[in-house]
């Protein structure tokens, strides 16, 4: 497959997948065990461990688009609060909660990122994939059966966001998914379906914005006009696709519960699964 069109199909995969809770990274690991990139002019590996993290940022950058006025909107109301020229602690909360949610993910990252940066070369790797979107899956339908009612109206503080920051560290295996670690911990909770999706993104920012400059800076040799230029125009789709797919998303649990996607993961596991046993 031409490099081009292969970094378009992936941007497509991030776009539609980063915020569902279906796992983008498992995902873009099993399109690259299929179709890797083809006669780089630089270490197929590296390249590999780069783009599927980097791209990462676009789908980032939807949300900051998509949710300024919340951001700014708080942030403003932080520092003013922080100035001791407003009493309203709203702001200063919310990214506290931010903060609180995402020190489990990155003290653990930093921790094990030797161990993390080579999971993708494991023999298994499609075992881990099947056996994670299987058992999230399963574990994703009885969440949601226990908590169809939206009546309790738990609000996310400083004690929801420590647990659920602490049960995102479990996205650091591939094909957990990091938002659906942090949907069905908020869930478990009492948190709304809305709640829970918009906190999710919330904590993606500053989480994948720093381990795609992580990887930036790993690979920073690779860099040449053909890796940016793969770079940028994965992320520029990702960016586009992902800003209609939150909004679509975001309709459908209106509407629906996250049932649906527990179902996709159990039977796209067990499909996996079967296939590594097959080889």
């Amino acid at each position: 497959m031409e490099n081009t069109l292969n970094a378009f199909l992936r941007g497509i995969i991030e776009a539609v997948t980063e915020f569902l809770p279906v796992s983008s990274t498992g995902h873009l690991f099993l399109f690259s065990y299929f179709f890797p990139f083809q006669n780089l002019s630089v270490p197929h590996e590296d390249f590999e461990d780069l783009f599927d993290i980097f791209i990462q940022t676009g789908a980032i950058f939807s949300v900051v688009v998509l949710y300024y006025k919340t951001l700014w909107t708080h942030l403003k109301s932080a520092v003013l609060f922080g100035l001791k020229k407003n009493e309203d602690r709203s702001g200063y909360q919310f990214y506290l909660n931010l903060l609180i949610g995402i020190m489990p993910i990155l003290a653990l990252g930093f921790l094990f990122k030797s161990q993390l940066d080579q999971i993708k070369m494991r023999s298994d790797l499609l075992l881990i994939l099947g056996a994670s979107w299987l058992i999230g899956g399963l574990i994703m339908v009885a969440v949601e059966k226990r908590h169809l009612d939206e009546s309790s109206g738990q609000t996310i503080g400083w004690k929801e966001s420590l647990i659920v920051g602490i049960l995102q560290c479990f996205a650091l295996i591939p094909g957990v998914s990091r938002s659906a670690a942090t949907i069905i911990s908020a869930r478990t909770l009492g948190v709304s379906k809305k709640d829970s999706a918009e906190f999710s993104f919330f904590l993606a920012i500053p989480v994948l914005t720093l381990a795609g400059i992580y990887k930036l800076y790993k690979h920073r040799s690779i860099l040449n006009s053909e890796t940016i230029g793969l770079l940028l125009f994965g992320s520029i789709v990702s960016f586009i696709i992902c800003f209609f797919i939150i909004k679509l998303f975001m309709a459908f649990i209106r509407r629906r519960s996250f049932i649906s996607f527990g179902v996709y993961r159990i039977l796209l596991g067990i499909l996996v699964i079967l296939y590594f046993l097959r080889g």
